[in-house]
């Protein structure tokens, strides 16, 4: 009986956190927003120690003007509460490097886990953004990088 109710605990700790990062649309692809309908929220669940050790690079070509707003957060980490050092504007030019799922980001009714690190080309400023602050993609269904840190 404490065999089944250790693998009962294991499933249900994997499903939930399954639940909470979204599902992708095939194996090793991006995973989706999820349109939740609630009002625009931060959901930090991490501490100031995530902000650093986030390992990232340049794979992804795209580049441009992929601001969804101004005064769009660059932080140090893929979380609400990591320090911003800089905040990209519509009229910036940006570079995509690639993306890691982090905080949940809700905005307009749909929540992102994933965040972009990018380089502002305009003030030189490098860090993480979350996906809701960027533009939609080609395919309409997600933002930000498509590319995996």
């Amino acid at each position: 009986m404490k065999i089944f109710s250790a693998v009962a605990a294991v499933l249900f700790a994997a499903t939930t956190t399954l639940a909470l990062v979204g599902t992708a649309n095939a194996a090793d692809e991006k995973p989706l927003p999820i349109t939740t309908g609630t009002a625009d929220t931060d959901q930090s669940g991490f501490g100031i120690m995530a902000c650093t050790g986030h390992g990232h690079s340049n794979k992804d070509s795209r580049s441009g003007q992929l601001f969804d707003g101004s005064n769009v957060n660059i932080r140090r980490g893929p979380h609400v509460g990591c320090t911003s050092d800089g905040q990209g504007q519509l009229s910036h030019n940006a570079d995509y490097h690639c993306y890691a799922i982090g905080d949940a980001v809700t905005r307009n009714g749909v929540t992102y886990t994933t965040w972009t690190y990018l380089r502002d080309t305009t003030t030189g400023v490098q860090g993480w953004v979350s996906d809701s602050l960027l533009d939609l993609n080609p395919s309409g269904a997600t933002r930000g990088s498509l590319e995996p840190c």
